[in-house]
Parts: structure tokens; C-alpha cells; sequence
């Protein structure tokens, strides 16, 4: 299929599109699904639409509004205590009991109703089972008894919906989704080597999502080869479904990644062909909420002017040795700064590095190995050799949020390289690079060490 930016057939209004305009010709497009998750659509032309809705009368209550819902609740007792109070009245005429008001041996159908208010009172007191003591049936009119019956089985069915509405729309999951977030903006970057689609989510609660999965489409209008136009087609962004990396434990701040490869619908797109791009991007969160075991989902959208090109999230997760927690600082979510990354296509990437002329050692943050000692399996110190295996080195490095003036005791082991672990989704390009490294560019990476180490526990 061919990308395009108009439609092939001309005049032709879409609902993808706003129709004022700006600056005499452009267009505004509309977002397809709000960045709080909310869909831009409207059912028009529906066959038989209210049928079916009342024929699903649970459901259709459900998605009501609480200020419909509870009109609909109040005019339904109103209207069975309305009916049955002039039941009860015509019953009570047709009897005699209102010309027989003055007649102390009369023996009416319902004591003390001598009018529609007092009707009114006796059926409401009848569906309510509160029961004052002062108006009540006889045996004079077994009518009266047989309506009595009806109108408390009518209550109790009304009152059980109502319970089980309300219980329904209070554990309604899609509240749970108010408290998952999405980072404002998507950023692109590399990460060991390749060009990677980045998005942060979270969630404000301290309870997690059960099975939490995501997946991530891009919504773009092209054509077929002949000439079939898709204005919404939709193209299935990996974010690694075959290696589970869908699946995310959403404690803390989590960033998905798409890795921009062959398959992906960005593998030809630039810097300066993003700013020109028309396409949306939906990222979906769902999940199990713990406390009612209902799936819920979060929804948001990412247009180009909304993806960041080289640039990276901030930490937001600090370990703090005084209470031994790890602190998540919200107010870092949507944070980002800049990294040196290529401008050009994954593309165009993997052309200049088939033909090599691609510069990874410009991109990459390791120091300089004239510096660097080597930490061998004896505890001796030697220098780096200027070859290495990538794949079995690890740096030791000063946690970012530690004491800037930690010494020794501060350094951890950490491990070089993602691509190359149980997570991976393809091997890193430069994991055979043997060629300088350079001094790291981040100003929180600080004494680096590389080398060939022994089991991290033989070292304290």
C-alpha cells in the first residue's frame, strides 16, 4: 500500500477532519482518541439503535450518566407509588368506603383512606414496608390484598435492580483508569544502537494491575495499489509480543519501547519527515483491577508534533537510605532532555552501517580505555584491552541519586547492554563493534569501569 496525504477522490468530506480552516487551505486534524482516552466518534444512521439498546436494558443503564440514572430511579418510584395509590382509591370507592366515611360500623377496604393523599400515603408506606400502624388493609376486599402483593413484589424487583446499578457503576473499572497516566509526549531515541519509539506509564495507586499488557497502533490513511483509499488504516506497532515485553508490572513508572525496525510503520521516517507526517499513534494500558477482578483500560494518543526526536525521560525513581524505600517523584513523569541521536531513518541507519560508514562511537557512552582498569577473577588490576566482548562486560557505576560525594560503597554493578540479555528482541548492532569509545556524554554516569569481571559475589 501507498502512503498519501489527500484523498483520492476530491470534495469528498471525512469525518477525520475538521472543517474550519487555517491560513486559507490547511486543514486541522482531530484527534481519533483524546489524550484522556476519550474516542472522537459519534453512531450516526443506526438501524433500529433505541431497540436495541432497551433490549440490553442493564448495559444501557449502566453507561447513563449518574444524573439520568437517578432521575430514571426516582420517576420509577414515584410513578409506582402514583399507579397503585389510584389503585387503591378506585378499589376503595368502587366499595363504598368514601361515601361511608361518617359511618362508624362500616368495615372499609384499607382503614383511614378517605381520599388520593391518603391513597398515596397507604402505597407508599405498602412498597416501603414501614408500616405507621395507622392505615391498613381488611378482609373486607381481598382485591386489596391481591394488589398488596403485587406492589411489594414490584418493589423488591426495583429495589434489587437499583442496588445492583448502583453497586455496577461505583465498581465500573473505567474509573480505575483515571489513575493510569501516560506521558504527554513520545520520544525517539536510540537504545543499544537503534532507533526506539519511547512512551512512560504509570499508575497513582499503590495497588498494581493484575496481567497488565500494551499495545500500541498507528491510525494512518493510505491507499491500496488499486486505488482502495483507507482512512483509518491500522498498523500494529511491536512493543514485544512475542517475548512477553508486552506484559508490565506497572509499580512503578514503566517506559515502553518500539524498536524501529523493518517492520515498524516509522522505519522510514526521519527527524524532518516527522515534522511533516500525518498519522496517530494509540497506546492502550489494560489490566486486571485487584480489589473488584474487572479488566480495565486506558487509552491515549500521540500525534507528530507530540514525538520528541532525541530525546530521553528523566529518572523519577530514587532509592532513600533513611526510610529504605524507593521514592517515585511524579513531578519528574513527563520530564525529558535531549541525547545526541541521529536524524536520519532506521532506515538510512542501517544503509550507512551495512556500508560502513556509520559512526556508533558518536552515539555511544563509554569512556576512554587509556584510564580504565580491568577487574579480573584474582582481584588484580590491569588495563583494558582495547578489544573486548561486549556481551560479558558490566560497568560499575555511582547511583544518580546517592550522595554526590559517596565513595567507594556507593558503586554498583550494572550491566551493559539490554539487547543482549533474556529481554531481547534482537541482537544490538554494535555488540561486534571493536571500535574507541568515547567519554560518557550523561552527566550523572561518573567513574566507569569496563572490563572482564568475576561473579558480582566476590566483589563487596
Amino acid at each position: 500500500m501507498l502512503d498519501i496525504e489527500e484523498p483520492l477522490v476530491k470534495n469528498k468530506k471525512y469525518p477525520f477532519f475538521k472543517t474550519p480552516r487555517l491560513g486559507g487551505s490547511r486543514r486541522i486534524r482531530n484527534r481519533l482518541v483524546q489524550k484522556q482516552g476519550l474516542c472522537n466518534i459519534s453512531l450516526k444512521n443506526v438501524p433500529k439503535q433505541r431497540r436495541k439498546y432497551f433490549s440490553d436494558i442493564f448495559t444501557t443503564v449502566i453507561e447513563m450518566k449518574w444524573r439520568w440514572c437517578l432521575l430514571y430511579f426516582s420517576l420509577s418510584f414515584m410513578i409506582s407509588w402514583s399507579f397503585f395509590a389510584t389503585v387503591y382509591f378506585l378499589i376503595a370507592k368502587q366499595h363504598g368506603d368514601i361515601e361511608q366515611i361518617a359511618n362508624a360500623t362500616w368495615t372499609p377496604c384499607i382503614v383511614n383512606v378517605h381520599n388520593e393523599l391518603n391513597a398515596f400515603l397507604f402505597s407508599f408506606t405498602t412498597q416501603t414496608t414501614i408500616g405507621y400502624g395507622f392505615r391498613y388493609p381488611t378482609d373486607a376486599c381481598p382485591l386489596t390484598i391481591v394488589t398488596m402483593c403485587f406492589q411489594f413484589m414490584w418493589g423488591v424487583m426495583t429495589q434489587t435492580l437499583m442496588a445492583g446499578i448502583i453497586f455496577s457503576k461505583l465498581a465500573r473499572p473505567i474509573k480505575r483508569a483515571a489513575t493510569l497516566i501516560f506521558s504527554k509526549n513520545a520520544v525517539i531515541c536510540l537504545r543499544d544502537g537503534k532507533l526506539c519509539l519511547l512512551f512512560r506509564v504509570g499508575d497513582m495507586r499503590k495497588s498494581s494491575l493484575a496481567e497488565a499488557h500494551v499495545r500500541l497502533q498507528m491510525i494512518k490513511r493510505c491507499v491500496t495499489y488499486e486505488g482502495e483509499l483507507l482512512p483509518f488504516h491500522q498498523f500494529d506497532m511491536d512493543v514485544g509480543y512475542d517475548q512477553g515485553l508486552d506484559r508490565v508490572f506497572v509499580i512503578w513508572p514503566i517506559t515502553i519501547c518500539h524498536e524501529i525496525d523493518e517492520r515498524s510503520p516509522l522505519w522510514e521516517i526521519g527527524a524532518d519527515d516527522l515534522k511533516s507526517a500525518k498519522f496517530e499513534i494509540i497506546a492502550i494500558l489494560e489490566g486486571v483491577v485487584e480489589s473488584v477482578g474487572s479488566t480495565t483500560q486506558a487509552r491515549t494518543s500521540y500525534l507528530p508534533s507530540e514525538i520528541l526526536w532525541g530525546h530521553r525521560f528523566e529518572k523519577l525513581v530514587h532509592y532513600k537510605k533513611e526510610n529504605g524505600q524507593y521514592n517515585i517523584d511524579f513531578g519528574k513523569f513527563h520530564n525529558v532532555y535531549s541525547v545526541n541521536t541521529p536524524t536520519c531513518s532506521a532506515a538510512e541507519i542501517e544503509r550507512l552501517r551495512s556500508e560502513g560508514i556509520f559512526n556508533e562511537s558518536e552515539y555511544q557512552m563509554y569512556p576512554p580505555s587509556d584510564n580504565k582498569l580491568n577487574l579480573l577473577d584474582n582481584d588484580e588490576m590491569s588495563p583494558v584491552r582495547d578489544s573486548i566482548d561486549l556481551n560479558q562486560i558490566q560497568i560499575l557505576r555511582r547511583d544518580s541519586d546517592e550522595d554526590p560525594d559517596a565513595g567507594e560503597e556507593s558503586m554498583e554493578l550494572v550491566d551493559l547492554g539490554i539487547h543482549h540479555k533474556c529481554s531481547i528482541r534482537s541482537q544490538s548492532p554494535i555488540i561486534n563493534s571493536t571500535s574507541h569509545l568515547l567519554q560518557p556524554m550523561h552527566k550523572n554516569s561518573c567513574s566507569v569501569r569496563r572490563g572482564m569481571l568475576a561473579p558480582p559475589a566476590s566483589h563487596s
